[in-house]
């Protein structure tokens, strides 16, 4: 007999407390249900090939056999309905038995309490069996107790006979007891070989997330260190080079070229402190000052202010904000009629629970002349490189402007946008 994995054995099958119900295989319970019309079709059988000579009243030994059938058929359509053998149900099945051994034995003439006449003996012994299937070993022994006891207490007429009698009794005795006690301590073994595996499986499932998650810190430690080496790379040849030369006075630091060189790397630098834990948040500073410096030439002083950005942002997403930061400077240098711009990158503050589901948010700032955001054409560059980009990424693109008052362009990505975004 066996157990699937799911089922939860007590603590110890001595214990006093009832364990659950055992559910059952469907070739289980076939076998079960075979068992039990077999043991319920054996007196009929004996009665019509042996005769009802060992009867004290025929129709009586009839209605006892009856009402244990009735109880055995009800036993096995719950069992066959359920999938599983439950406490109530072996209950009902041994008192309905014990009850049946009593009257049947009482009914047997002295020296047939032992041999088939007994209408109840058979269907008893599949009681015991419930009894196995679905109690606690110390509840199943006081059953197999009270069977046995009920079962003497029923022949005692025959037992009383002599020795010989008495050896038919310790036979039906063994039948009665030993048959479902063997099947108990098979179900037993079957439960803990059950937890043994339910056990391993729990093991194998929390060992192979420890290992995914240890593959996933190895990984996300590797793009931080790679990116962390590119930033180097980057300071290397953009900051340390304009140090460099500032120091060996190769370069007029009143130019002002120069100083908007030296701020932007001004900017660089803050941006990456403020940046250190994230490498998405490195990635994007360094982005940003790339396009910061590109567009230099044309005059845009552009401040760049880093915080809080959460290290689980998709490379597309990365891709997509740059792209649009430099089409809104673009913006800027084209229309604005300002040289001045500030662009703002911010997730949510560490330690604390911002109700706005947007997680990383975007703003490129100007003080320009501004415009009427409802009298945009489409297909310019606001709706086409900044929104386009940003839509495709699953973000979202606000503009907030005025004649006179500048402009905002604000980009956000609530988290659900994630995971369409990473491919």
């Amino acid at each position: 007999m066996t157990a699937t994995a799911a089922v939860a054995p007590p603590a110890s099958r001595s214990g006093p407390g009832p364990s659950p119900a055992i559910p059952l295989t469907t070739g289980l319970i076939g076998l079960f249900v075979v068992v039990r019309i077999c043991q319920v079709a054996a007196w009929p059988v004996a009665v019509l090939t042996g005769g009802t000579a060992g009867l004290r009243s025929v129709p009586a030994a009839v209605t006892v056999y009856a009402v244990q059938t009735l109880a055995v058929v009800g036993v096995l359509v719950w069992v066959h309905g359920q999938g599983a053998v439950g406490r109530g149900v072996a209950g009902l099945d041994a008192t309905v038995a014990l009850v049946a051994l009593v009257a049947g034995g009482l009914l047997t003439r002295p020296g047939h309490g032992t041999g088939f006449s007994h209408p109840a003996l058979p269907a008893a012994i599949g009681a015991g069996l419930t009894v196995a299937l679905a109690l606690s070993r110390r509840q199943a022994l006081a059953w197999y107790a009270a069977l046995a006891v009920g079962y003497l207490l029923g022949v005692h007429a025959t037992v009383s006979l002599g020795p010989a009698a008495l050896s038919g009794a310790a036979g039906n005795l063994l039948a009665l007891v030993g048959v479902p006690a063997a099947a108990g301590l098979v179900v037993g073994a079957l439960r803990q070989a059950a937890l043994r595996a339910d056990r391993a499986t729990v093991r194998a499932v929390k060992a192979e997330a420890a290992l995914a998650e240890a593959g996933q810190r190895i990984a996300a430690h590797a793009a931080y260190a790679s990116e962390v080496a590119q930033q180097h790379r980057m300071l290397h040849d953009t900051v340390l080079s304009t140090l460099d030369a500032v120091a060996r006075g190769a370069v007029d630091t009143g130019d002002p070229v120069v100083r908007r060189r030296l701020a932007a790397d001004a900017d660089h630098l803050r941006g990456l402190i403020a940046s250190a834990g994230s490498a998405v948040g490195m990635r994007l500073v360094g982005e940003l000052t790339t396009v910061i410096r590109e567009l230099a030439p044309t005059g845009l002083r552009v401040h760049l202010r880093v915080t809080d950005v959460p290290p689980d942002v998709p490379p597309a997403v990365v891709r997509a904000l740059t792209g649009a930061v430099r089409e809104a400077l673009n913006n800027v240098i084209r229309h604005s009629g300002t040289s001045t711009a500030l662009v703002t990158v911010a997730g949510p503050a560490a330690g604390t629970d911002d109700p706005d589901p947007a997680r990383l948010r975007v703003t490129v700032a100007d003080r320009g002349r501004g415009f009427d955001p409802d009298r945009i054409r489409p297909g310019l560059g606001l709706s086409r490189s900044v929104r386009a980009r940003i839509g495709e990424a699953g973000g979202e693109v606000l503009v907030d402007s005025g004649a006179g008052q500048g402009t905002t362009v604000e980009m956000s990505w609530p988290p659900g946008a994630w995971t369409s975004a990473a491919g």
